[in-house]
């Protein structure tokens, strides 16, 4: 392994080159990206922006990451349009947005609370299958309301599956001069990754599809109200088609109202914030760490404390909360990044780039933009993430749909919570226990770690092995010296579940990958909900739960 690039200002000094040209690409992609998330949640189009260009300047300073980028996601849509909803009346977007501004700002002072109470673990007890089915519902969300936009139609239903039903029963009614340029857009999309014609790589999808909207607008004239005859029948065209953003960025400012602060809907708010922006930029940041060529571990309590900091900004000066991305970290990671600078040059360049920009961006058709979204609601929820769930056992599908049926009839916060408990229920049937003796093998497992006479060590897991019981695991995996021989024994278990073996699967990578040894043995005397035992040894991360047969 190369060198692990230094931190600091020195790290900054040695790789700003390296730094410098992985921020181009990202900041490309984040552009239309930013700008469409904002769009989706029925915030002021530089809402997203905003955000992306704190998160780059001022996140950088205070985080615990190494070559994350940090803003605008697509799992903040649904919060968003919820929380303006309920705190506005339903005659002043602008108005109702400014609640929500506070409720951000309140969520991120909480964030960094959390951070410096050292609650960063925590992420590891949000059992998986339930986080997929809270993505898959936002997906849902996304997809629903804008494929209305993509295809020029409008749904008047008062919920998300009406809205969705209304995307099939308005087709007939599709403006085909708005539909053109998604179906463009979309067709970019899918071939942008097999074209390998150099200049065409020279910008991401994305940039493609905003740039290649824009003669459509122009042979369309969209830039005035009128008629245009298709097959003999009259669609509409007009102004109202294109982005609406200010003349300059001092312009797109906006403050935040706290005068709800006495109100169940503002805390409700703040709290969906607050759980959906911590959860999945930790999850996230862990990701980014698998990518990281040279296996360097996020400070996930520190990250909390800069995510929260940059939130509390973006809310002030009227921007979407900040969180880590997968995507723009991917891009980041595969062209070259080496330190947390990248992220801060990815903000400079969208500062510039907006300035630059902003009158060309005018030109360019909310259907653009809405298919993008379209795309990544559609990957969200696709038929690959109910196989590759189902893949993980038929309880974690259960689990899966669950959550995401829950999150769509109610909201984030009861959607969460309705799924956890959704799948304790389950692996109690799964580990054939009651209650009482269910929590009792969870939290008094006696699991332990062994010292051998040979200086080997032996971590024994007992009891029950689930989402609830990871931190003590973990507790006892940071006990382990490194460069040891290690045997984790799971035959003692009664359950194992898919949080601890995802936790036992990337503890054994990362323990080799620094010299030591690790086996993990046990696993048959379990049966396997996937009824693949073989496979199980094989790839341990293959299968979510085992139940034992023992004591049965």
């Amino acid at each position: 392994m190369e060198n692990i690039p230094k931190e600091g200002f020195q790290g900054l000094k040695e790789n700003w080159r390296n730094d410098l040209v992985a921020a181009v690409s990202v900041s490309l992609i984040a552009l239309p990206l930013s700008l469409g998330i904002a769009l989706a949640a029925e915030a002021p189009p530089m809402a997203g922006i905003i955000s992306a260009i704190i998160g780059g300047l001022v996140t950088t300073f205070y985080r615990g990451g190494h070559i994350a980028v940090n803003g605008p996601a697509k799992g903040v849509i649904a919060v968003i349009i919820v929380g303006m909803a309920t705190l506005g009346d339903g005659t002043d977007q602008v108005q109702a947005f400014r609640y929500v501004l506070a409720a951000i700002v309140i969520s991120g002072a909480i964030q960094v609370l959390f951070g410096f109470l050292k609650l960063g673990r925590f992420a590891d007890i949000f059992h998986s299958s339930v986080i997929y089915g809270i993505l898959a519902a936002i997906g849902i969300y996304i997809l629903a309301k804008q494929i209305h936009v993509a295809l020029g139609t409008y749904s008047k239903g008062p919920s998300i599956i009406e809205n969705l039903v209304d995307a099939f029963r308005l087709l007939p009614s599709t403006n085909p001069f708005v539909a053109i340029i998604s179906l463009v857009g979309l067709l970019l999309i899918l071939i942008h990754p097999k074209i390998k014609f150099k200049p065409f790589k020279l910008l991401p999808a994305p940039m493609w599809v905003i740039a290649l909207s824009i003669p459509f607008v122009y042979g369309f004239d969209f830039f005035q109200a009128h008629e245009l005859f298709f097959f003999g029948k009259i669609y509409q065209v007009a102004p109202e088609l294109l982005l609406d953003m200010p003349d300059g960025i001092w312009n797109a400012l906006m403050f935040p109202d706290f005068s709800k602060i006495n109100t169940i809907a503002f805390w409700t708010t703040v709290f969906s914030i607050l759980i959906i922006t911590s959860i999945e930029s930790l999850a996230i940041a862990k990701a980014v760490d698998k990518l990281d060529p040279y296996k360097r571990k996020t400070d996930l309590n520190k990250d909390l404390v800069g995510i929260g900091i940059g939130t509390m900004a973006s809310g002030f000066l009227g921007g979407l909360p900040i969180i880590a991305v997968i995507i723009r970290s991917t891009v980041n990671v595969n062209n070259g990044a080496k330190t947390k600078w990248s992220n801060m040059y990815q903000g400079l360049f969208l500062l510039l780039f907006i300035i630059v920009l902003s009158p060309i961006m005018k030109q360019v058709p909310l259907c653009a933009f809405a298919i993008l979204l379209v795309y990544a609601g559609f990957k969200l929820a696709s038929p690959k993430v109910f196989k590759k769930i189902y893949s993980f056992g038929i309880e974690q599908l259960i689990f899966f749909i669950g959550t995401m049926v829950l999150t769509l009839y109610t909201n984030l916060l009861i959607g969460l919570f309705g799924g956890l408990v959704l799948v304790v229920i389950g692996q109690m049937i799964l580990a054939r226990v009651f209650i009482f003796k269910y929590f009792k093998l969870t939290f008094n497992s006696k699991s332990e770690l062994i010292r051998n006479s040979d200086g080997s060590y032996l971590l024994k897991i007992r009891g029950i092995a689930n989402f609830l019981g990871v931190l003590k695991i973990n507790k006892l995996l940071s006990q382990i010296p490194k460069g040891e021989n290690v045997t984790i024994d799971l035959s003692e278990t009664r359950f194992v579940g898919i949080t601890a073996m995802d936790l036992f699967y990337d503890y054994q990578i990362l323990y080799q990958s620094s010299g030591g040894q690790l086996e993990i043995i046990g696993l048959e005397n379990h049966t396997s909900s996937t009824d693949n035992i073989l496979s199980a040894k094989r790839n341990i991360k293959k299968v979510q739960s085992f139940t034992s047969p023992m004591k049965k």
